[in-house]
């Protein structure tokens, strides 16, 4: 009989593949995740240092990141820093539409077979459940809804 697996095995699975794809994806334009989601965040136009930072404050490892990327990014030519005001140099822009013909085939890959609804529907329920896991009661605590399965 085939293991049944859980939400928790999928997510942790798909994270996993998404990671080493994206960072074989990257690693060709010898970009790490950090400046591709720095480059990318800055495609549409310059931003505020400090809102950049907050945007990306969830991907970084720890408080240092934030400080030794930007440098990175900006000693390789790719964004300039105008007193807090970062924005794409040519070089950057360049960097970053190479880097996203390869991403934006990636992610075509990961969705096929799968329709814009089902998409939607799948990061509208990711997302609940994320809210409630913030907001949720210490274990033991009763809620009023029956446990499923979520290894």
């Amino acid at each position: 009989m085939a293991i049944q697996r859980a939400i928790g095995y999928w997510l942790v699975e798909l994270d996993r593949l998404i990671s080493k794809r994206f960072d074989e994806d990257l690693a060709a334009g010898e970009l790490s995740r950090r400046h591709w989601q720095m480059l990318h965040s800055l495609a549409d136009g310059p931003q505020r240092a400090d809102d950049l930072r907050d945007a990306l404050a969830a991907f970084w490892t720890h408080d240092s990141e934030w400080s030794s990327e930007l440098a990175d990014v900006t000693d390789r030519g790719w964004v300039a820093d105008d007193a807090g005001m970062l924005a794409l140099t040519e070089t950057g822009r360049g960097t970053h539409d190479q880097a996203w013909v390869r991403i934006r085939e990636r992610r075509r890959r990961m969705v096929e077979g799968i329709t814009d609804e089902q998409y939607t529907e799948t990061v509208r329920v990711l997302q609940r459940m994320a809210e409630n896991m913030a907001g949720a009661p210490s274990a033991g605590q009763p809620t009023g809804t029956p446990a499923r399965s979520i290894g």
